[in-house]
Formats: C-alpha cells, sequence, structure tokens
C-alpha cells in the first residue's frame, strides 16, 4: 500500500516539477546558448587593453585599433616620448615602429 501512494505521489509530482526544470535550462541557454565563454564586447575589451597598456608604464592612451591578426595597436606616451604601442595576442606589449 505504501508502494502505491509512493508511486502515484511520484507520478503527480511530476508534471508539477517538469516545467520549473525546463525554464532552469532555457534560463541558462539563454545566458550562454552554446556553452561557450562569451567574449569581451569591444568597449570592454578596449578598456581592458587600455589598462594593461598603462600598467606598464604608459600614459595619453589613445588611437587603440585592433588588426585583422587580433593585435591591438595605439599612441602612447612612455615620460615625453610619444610611441606606439602594440599588444599581441598573448597580451605581450611592445613599443613598434612608428607608422
Amino acid at each position: 500500500m505504501k508502494n502505491r501512494k509512493l508511486v502515484t505521489l511520484s507520478l503527480l509530482a511530476a508534471p508539477l516539477l517538469a516545467p520549473a526544470l525546463a525554464h532552469a535550462q532555457s534560463a541558462q541557454d539563454a545566458r550562454n546558448p552554446k556553452g561557450i565563454e562569451t567574449p569581451f564586447n569591444g568597449t570592454a575589451e578596449e578598456a581592458y587593453i587600455k589598462d594593461q597598456i598603462r600598467g606598464a608604464g604608459y600614459s595619453g592612451v589613445n588611437s587603440l585599433m585592433r588588426d585583422g591578426d587580433g593585435a591591438w595597436h595605439a599612441r602612447a606616451y612612455k615620460g615625453s616620448a610619444d610611441v606606439q604601442i602594440a599588444v599581441d595576442r598573448s597580451g605581450h606589449i611592445s613599443e613598434t615602429a612608428q607608422r
């Protein structure tokens, strides 16, 4: 008799729980539909790159642009010198020749 009640309760509860579980899954899919990390949007990534350049001792970071290979290029000041900066895809910061 107890087993019958347990089975009956389980069968009655399943339809009530199914929509809640489906909603939880669809909410997660809406945030991350392919299950991958979402890349930075341009504005956030630009701000991050500028902060990295400033952290390396440069000031006045401007003219920030990304090339086709994913590297960033900018103008900045190192002391009083106006320099060209490159940040490669791995985050390595270097001075480049004036363009």
